[in-house]
């Protein structure tokens, strides 16, 4: 079965979602800008279909990584950090992400 990474943060869906299809995931993305919170539905709409989910450090407000932190916590999701920006890295963490979340 395919897995599901959700990335918030940054401007690069295509790119993600295209390394994502080279190591068969499915990548789910928002850019993590929120509007008063106003996205917390939406996040957690990602949260909850994601096996794990990969914030961008420094492609991420605060308030917005708050939030997903908080819903990986309630929902028991996998989460990580991510420094770079690079699409490729991020992929890798969600994949490191997973094969311990199997181990």
């Amino acid at each position: 079965m395919q897995k599901t990474v959700a990335i918030f943060g940054g401007s690069q869906e295509g790119t993600y979602k295209k390394i994502g299809q080279k190591h068969g995931l499915n990548v789910l993305f928002h850019c993590g800008k929120s509007r008063n919170g106003g996205s917390k539905k939406e996040f957690k709409s990602l949260v909850k279909k994601a096996d794990c989910v990969v914030m961008l450090y420094g492609a991420l407000g605060h308030v917005s990584m708050d939030i997903v932190k908080d819903l990986c916590k309630s929902l028991n999701k996998q989460f990580v950090c991510h420094e770079g920006f690079g699409a490729s890295g991020a992929i890798q963490k969600s994949i490191e992400c997973m094969d311990g979340a199997a181990a």
